[in-house]
């Protein structure tokens, strides 16, 4: 296979090579009346002898622009930009005797009129597809206002959530999600919660990224999902405000604000959110239990009520230094605090065969929870040339520090409602993760046409969790010692990468590799238990790109990545759900290795078709083990031995006139696990598929209206079958005060269809599950902005922390 990549590329590069047609050079410059650069400008290329259009291009930081290989001729160029009038340049003649023109000095004059007059017309879709990812642009959304991250992820394509366990890709676990390009310090239901706790009026896009480069950490078998937040582009002090509020069953408000002031070589950046929202679950369980001939002996149906109070703060402060035009200096610092209880009610009917009542149970679950997640980053970009060679470093630190304490009031009835026993049972629990993290990459453009990536990353983790359970007897607290525990983990990880990139004349490829050493230590202090693990991972990376004409255009691309078991996952504790059920980790659980190949076409720049394959070894998912004596049963998480998945996926943008803009997206996808598993051989295979589709109705005098929804069919994942869920919302706009405010209604799951059930039939084991959340929630949001108005270009930037703080909690 190396060897046919590397003949067609030499081929290619030959074939470039013999072209002895002209090939000309136009660059220039562009300037405001004081001087100053002008980027962002829209310059385009054109034939004097009949204004054709040739190619566009946009002006850098520095105000230079450039067009390569251009043919012999008379040519002209047109400059565009929101605060200067069009500017069209002399004609000048492109020959074999003036191959290059400079064309330096240009200045632009400024619009008499104010910004505030300019109507806005264009709006980016809800779901945009890109060449190697999917946005969601959260903040053109009327369907965001009033909600949270977590419902937004909810509506967005391949996404499944799962309110208690985590999030799937694709309906594939391993899901890395970073937060401005730096990973959430959550997994699991911990990140579900710091996903319910931010408001979307704080996000500008969600990135779905399947096939990552060599760039990223080679974390997240099932890809990345980016949410970045809001950061205003404008000089001078802008911003906005927004409050909003929710009603389902229960209420949701939340409000949010973030400024930005921009002067000369100094940018400061920050936002507050405040959310209170209170959510539900209602879970409803199933269970059979059964003798050695696997006959049913006893069945328990339990059904469980619990509110979900959140108080959420979420904060960032950052401040951009510009040393001259090529360097940049940047610290960034954000905060999560948050309150989060829960009081829960579970009723439990354990009966015999015949649904007869033997025994009922109540148990009354109450928890506080207190987290402080704080995150700071200095970050450092300096140019070397204008061609685009590039240093950037980060250093990272990170503290996650949680404190839980739970009752667990368990009583027991015979059928005629006399008591039997009575319990308490209470949990104290802390948790703190530190993560230090320092990387550097370096890019170097040997031409426009080729480029060099490396970088090296290293990054040392500590995760310390302390659990004690206490039996209360007679008002007094025992400590019960079979179910304490301390367990302390460290893990470091140092990386290495490198990849390069080579445009030819229809042809584009890339190739990278990355090499992570890690080293584990996990030691539990109550047993004296320790593990150690010392291994070196290789992770290729591969794309060709082949534009075959105006219509068609083809991607091929593989990828190696691991996944590595979050903190959590690893942690043995126990954490009871109810009498009869708890959550507990796997020390011994064995990182992910997951091979990816995708092939997609492109008709006409818009129409995609994705055709994928995965295949990943010791993929880890949840379990469930039943004891049937004690009619308890635990969830874990397994490594299972073999997961194969094959995906066709579609994108088709719809334009209807003028004022109808629809996408609609989707996939047909196979999954079949294949493991070793409780004594048995675990096949579990289906064909499912999902749809995406969302529509925006532009219906004048500031008024927008969106319908969206989402279906997603029966899957399986593990041992579980997925039932299938859907959800259908619809939103108003109205935008006044000269584009300065915005007015958004909207009611999520106008059907009432979002649910999760579950089915488990395996071995000894045969229930099922139904969990549902508030629903049909109609939401306010009232947004006000302020500020200048004039534009400038905002840098984006990753930190050194990609994958370590998604695997904690």
């Amino acid at each position: 296979m190396n060897k046919i990549f590397l003949f067609l590329a030499a081929l290619f590069a030959l074939e470039t090579q013999a072209q002895t047609n002209f090939s000309g050079k136009v660059v220039g410059n562009l300037q405001d009346p004081a001087q100053k650069a002008v980027d962002a400008a829209t310059v385009t290329l054109h034939r004097s002898q009949d204004t054709s259009f040739v190619k566009a291009a946009l002006s850098d930081e520095i105000g230079n622009f450039e067009f390569e290989n251009i043919k012999e001729g008379a040519y002209f160029v047109k400059v565009s930009h929101l605060l200067f009038k069009p500017f069209s340049s002399q004609k000048f003649q492109l020959d074999a005797a003036n191959p290059t023109m400079q064309l330096d000095g240009f200045q632009l004059v400024v619009k008499d009129n104010s910004l505030n007059e300019v109507n806005v017309t264009a709006k980016k879709q809800f779901v945009e597809r890109q060449l190697d990812k999917i946005v969601v642009n959260v903040d053109n959304s009327i369907l965001a206002a009033g909600n949270s991250a977590l419902e937004v992820l909810e509506r967005s394509p391949n996404v499944l959530v799962n309110q208690e366990i985590g999030l799937n890709l694709k309906g594939k676990s391993g899901v890395l999600v970073m937060i401005d390009g730096k990973p959430s310090p959550l997994s699991g239901s911990d990140l579900i919660t710091y996903l319910r706790g931010i408001p979307a009026s704080n996000i500008q896009t969600i990135e779905i990224i399947t096939n990552p480069s060599a760039r990223y950490d080679a974390a997240g078998n099932a890809g990345i999902i980016n949410i970045r937040f809001k950061k205003d582009q404008r000089q001078g002090l802008n911003g906005s405000v927004t409050a909003s509020y929710g009603q389902g069953e229960l209420p949701k408000p939340s409000a949010s604000m973030n400024f930005n002031y921009r002067k000369k070589a100094w940018n400061l950046f920050g936002s507050y959110s405040k959310s209170i929202p209170t959510h539900l679950t209602r879970f409803y369980i199933n269970r059979k239990f059964f003798d050695e001939n696997h006959n049913v002996t006893l069945i328990s149906d339990q059904d469980s009520y619990t509110e979900h109070p959140i108080n959420s703060n979420n904060a960032r402060l950052g401040l951009d230094y510009y040393l001259g035009k090529k360097t940049i200096f940047g610290v960034l610092f954000s905060s999560n605090w948050n309150n989060n209880k829960r009081d829960g009610l579970t009723n439990t009917n354990v009966m015999n065969p015949d649904e007869s009542l033997v025994y009922n149970t109540k148990t009354g679950i109450e928890l506080d929870e207190k987290r402080v997640n704080s995150f700071g980053n200095i970050n450092f970009k300096h140019a070397f040339n204008e061609k685009g060679t590039e240093l950037t470093a980060d250093v990272d630190y990170g503290n996650y520090d949680g404190r839980t304490v739970q009752d667990i009031i368990n009583e027991n009835f015979n059928p005629d409602e006399t008591p039997i026993s009575s319990s308490l049972l209470m949990t104290n629990q802390r948790g703190s993760i530190e993560v230090k993290s320092a990387k550097a990459d370096f890019t170097h453009p040997f031409s426009k046409s080729e480029k060099l990536e490396a970088g090296f990353k290293s990054s040392l983790v500590t995760s310390d969790n302390d659990v004690k359970f206490f039996d209360v007897i007679g008002g007094q607290n025992q400590l019960d010692p079979t179910r304490s525990n301390h367990f302390i983990y460290e893990e470091n990880i140092n990386a290495l990468y490198s990849s390069f990139s080579k445009t030819l004349k229809k042809v584009d490829f890339q190739v990278g590799l990355r090499m992570e050493h890690t080293n584990t230590n996990g030691k539990q202090l109550t047993t004296n238990d320790a593990f150690k693990r010392n291994y070196v991972n290789w992770f290729p990376t591969a794309a060709f790109n082949w534009k075959r004409s105006e219509m068609h255009a083809f991607s091929l691309s593989f990828s190696k990545r691991i996944d590595r078991p979050s903190y959590r996952q690893l942690n043995p504790f126990k954490i009871f759900v109810d009498t009869y059920t708890y959550v507990v980790g796997d020390p011994a659980l064995k990182p992910v290795i997951t091979h990816s190949y995708e092939l997609s076409h492109t008709f006409k720049g818009k129409y995609i078709t994705t055709l994928s394959y995965t295949r990943a070894k010791e993929s880890i998912t949840d379990i469930f083990v039943q004891d049937d004596a004690t009619r308890i049963s635990y969830q874990t998480p397994a490594n299972i031995r073999d997961l194969d998945q094959a995906t066709l996926g579609v994108y088709y943008p719809i334009q209807l006139g003028k004022k109808i803009t629809s996408t609609l997206s989707g996939n047909v996808y196979w999954n079949k696990y294949v493991s070793p598993l409780q004594g048995g051989l675990l096949v579990n295979s289906a064909t499912a598929w999902d749809m995406n589709l969302n529509n925006t109705v532009v219906l004048g005098k500031g008024f927008t209206a969106e319908l969206n929804g989402f279906y997603q069919a029966q899957n399986v994942w593990g041992q579980f079958i997925i039932k299938e869920l859907a959800q259908v919302s619809a939103g108003l706009q109205k935008i006044f005060n000269h584009q300065k405010s915005t007015l958004k209604f909207s009611i999520s799951d106008i059907f009432l269809t979002n649910h999760i059930s579950v089915i488990v039939q395996y071995q000894n084991q045969d229930f099922h599950t139904r969990r549902t959340w508030d629903r049909r929630v109609a939401s306010f949001s009232y947004t006000h902005r302020f500020g200048k108005n004039t534009v400038a270009k905002a840098r984006q930037r990753n930190s050194g922390v990609e994958d370590v703080k998604r695997r904690a909690g």
